[in-house]
């Protein structure tokens, strides 16, 4: 008997049907959930209207998601048709997840800040 052979019998068919129900499930989730949502924020507009207006994007980040998101020494600025978004290494991540969960990744160009 092999080793699979010997757990799969140790857990028996109750134990064999609740790992697989598990790994279904948590295949479900990881293919399915899409992080980066902030706790009281929603977009007063969409990526369409954003993309023809970057001024009032910079300000609607600047204003109302950075400020509950706790990133410090994130900096926002027009960089021709996107917005060049420019936070430490550690941070730079969460931005990204965040901002391209509300808007098109196409809106904005992400670089490390030089330390």
């Amino acid at each position: 008997m092999g080793t699979g052979q010997q757990f799969a019998k140790k857990l028996g068919v109750v134990g064999c049907v609740l790992v697989l129900a598990m790994s279904v499930v948590f295949t479900v989730l990881l293919f399915t959930t899409r992080g980066g949502a902030v706790e009281g924020y929603e977009p007063p507009r969409d990526s369409a209207y954003y993309a023809a207006h970057q001024e009032e994007l910079l300000e609607e980040l600047e204003t109302n998601l950075l400020p509950k998101m706790d990133v410090k020494d994130a900096e926002l600025m027009p960089d021709g048709d996107k917005l060049l978004v420019r936070a430490p290494k550690e941070a730079l991540p969460s931005l990204r997840l965040t901002f391209t969960y509300y808007y098109d990744e196409e809106l904005f160009v992400f670089e490390e800040a030089a330390n």
